[in-house]
């Protein structure tokens, strides 16, 4: 057992000082992945498995990276909540794994053993969202809640800071003289009393350090507007259930909540802060996945794909060697991940 709690540390301490090295080991993994979908037997099996196995190993030294970055900061104050974090921790294995459940479930269980499980995992994710929503400092609900960390960031910030832990040092202990703090559980930021500006100059609102510090409130049209964003996936499982899968009824029920709610932020845009519009461009491009999205693309995409992927088989040299694979194992993706609603 203390070997290989040696091995683990000395594998931390590996990641921490070489994150473009595992970058480039974790891209080789992914890629092994692809090659092996189609390839062998039940290899949608095999080849999601080595994907979520892949994404996890990323998610992992992500966190080695980041607790590297972070010691000392992590001993001096507590962003979030513990159950919050683990929390998000929790939301983002699952949703890098759910895929690979799923597909397991249905082998298992059958159709209807795998619309179960997929009921409960929307229902579980939906809780967890709520929750994080309600009780910690996020204002919006990424997907995945923790997002993959930027290693080339990291990489340029080492070498632009040089000594990260003295620069990190210093920003620790100009934090502690802010006139503001943070309670641990309910993420609050408080003025301290000496903080407060002179009696005739006071107008008790709280002073803000700086434009990315936290909000603490979120504006009620944007609290509208991400409900009805989490709810979306147990509603889609509903109208499904009621329309069936491939129903333009459940199609158009999924569109129309994206769509309004990303109306219900755009409206009110002047209220959100930097992480929210982030996030908002980003639904709004994912709109596009509704084009791959049956009924749709049993109707419109599938027969344009076929074509436009025929005439690069026959027109580019080569290319056959990559269309012809690709347009067979088209339909399997578009079976297996495009009715998901993380995205």
């Amino acid at each position: 057992m203390d070997t290989l709690k040696g091995m683990l540390k000395a594998y931390e301490a590996w990641v921490a000082k070489n994150p473009d090295v595992v970058g480039d080991f974790e891209t080789t993994v992914k890629w092994v992945s692809y090659f092996i979908a189609g390839r062998i037997s039940s290899s949608n099996v095999v080849s999601e498995l080595v994907y979520t196995l892949s994404n996890m190993l990323v998610f992992y030294n992500d966190r080695i990276i980041e607790k590297a970055r972070n010691a000392e900061a992590n001993s001096v104050i507590q962003l979030q909540s513990k159950l919050c974090y683990r929390l998000k921790v929790t939301l983002t294995t699952l949703e890098y794994s759910e895929v690979f459940i799923e597909i397991s479930a249905r082998r298992l269980f059958g159709q209807s053993g795998k619309w179960l499980v997929i009921a409960l995992i929307q229902a579980f994710k939906a809780a967890g969202r709520f929750f994080i929503l309600k009780h910690s400092t996020s204002d919006i609900i990424t997907s995945p809640p923790i997002a993959a960390l930027n290693r080339r960031a990291v990489g340029k910030q080492r070498k632009n800071s040089g000594d990260g832990a003295v620069s990190l040092t210093n920003d620790l202990l100009q934090s502690q003289h802010s006139i503001t703090f943070q309670l641990k559980r309910s993420g609050r930021v408080i003025r301290k009393v000496e903080g407060a500006p002179p009696l005739q100059y006071r107008d008790f609102k709280l002073h803000i350090d700086n434009n990315e510090a936290v909000k603490t409130q979120i504006p009620r049209k944007l609290l509208q507007a991400e409900y009805l964003y989490i709810s979306k996936p147990l509603i889609h499982l509903v109208a499904m259930g009621l329309f069936g899968q491939r129903s333009w009824k459940q199609y158009m029920v999924a569109l129309s909540m994206d769509l309004y709610s990303i109306h219900l932020y755009r409206q009110h845009r002047d209220l959100m802060s930097k992480q929210q519009k982030l996030e908002l461009s980003r639904r709004c491009i994912n709109i596009m996945y509704f084009l791959v999205r049956s009924p749709f693309y049993d109707s419109f995409t599938k027969s344009r794909l076929d074509r436009i992927l025929d005439f690069v088989a026959t027109s580019v040299p080569i290319a056959k060697v990559v269309a012809k694979p690709l347009k067979d194992y088209i339909p399997t993706w578009q079976t297996t991940y495009f009715y998901l609603w993380s995205t």
